[in-house]
């Protein structure tokens, strides 16, 4: 396999043909933000949060886009900058006030995201208190917020990539999407074996631990 040399912000790298952008990034140091990406699964490209400039008409995806010779990324932008404010704005509209990541470990990606480019409030509320997706508590390790879920598909692959447990999967269209558990039961009633996996790699407080959930209330 040969390498490939690019630019990124102005900085020359070199990196193996193959490698995506947001890899080529991170190699020097310059962090791409990313909600629907981790690093021990295949990227998928469904946020659109990590969009770069390489001189094209759109903004590709840096998580699966491959580098090219030559190639001159800008990840910067008063472009780009825009386009993730407006897709974070549109995240948060159907959020809940505070997720229950946020209130608790306080690591809750999608918030994160929202100080970084200065998103303070929300333009484009949904009004999703009229019609909640709902909560479901029915496991005792897993706490489930669907109002929380961004549907980055995260939770399913590192159920079927990592662990191999085949468990989560989505259901229904437009606004009533949602991630489910086998053939659409309860989390607690489904084949799940509660190995963490799911909440481990969730970016927002649609999957938190149960114990989490209870001291909150409590």
């Amino acid at each position: 396999m040969s390498d490939v040399t690019l630019t990124i912000d102005g900085r020359r790298v070199t990196v193996p043909e193959g490698t995506t952008i947001w890899d080529a990034a991170q190699t020097l140091g310059i962090d791409i933000p990313v909600l629907c990406h981790d690093p021990r699964l295949d990227p998928v490209g469904v946020c659109r949060v990590c969009a770069v400039d390489v001189g094209e008409r759109t903004l590709p995806a840096a998580c699966v886009r491959a580098v090219s010779p030559d190639m001159e990324v800008r990840t910067d932008t008063q472009e780009i900058m825009a386009h993730r404010r407006v897709l974070t704005e549109l995240l948060l509209a159907d959020q809940p006030a505070v997720s229950q990541r946020e209130q608790t470990t306080g690591d809750d990606k999608l918030y994160a995201l929202a100080r970084e480019v200065k998103v303070t409030d929300i333009p484009w509320p949904d009004q999703s208190e009229r019609q909640p997706r709902g909560q479901d508590a029915s496991s005792p390790v897993i706490a489930v917020d669907h109002q929380a879920c961004i549907m980055c598909d995260r939770c399913v692959r590192a159920c079927d990539d990592i662990q191999h447990n085949d468990v989560i999967t989505r259901t229904g269209k437009g606004y009533s999407a949602r991630i489910a558990f086998d053939l659409d039961v309860p989390m607690g009633e489904s084949s799940c074996v509660s190995c963490g996996e799911c909440v481990a790699v969730c970016p927002t407080g649609a999957l938190t631990h149960q114990s989490l959930a209870t001291t909150d209330a409590g």
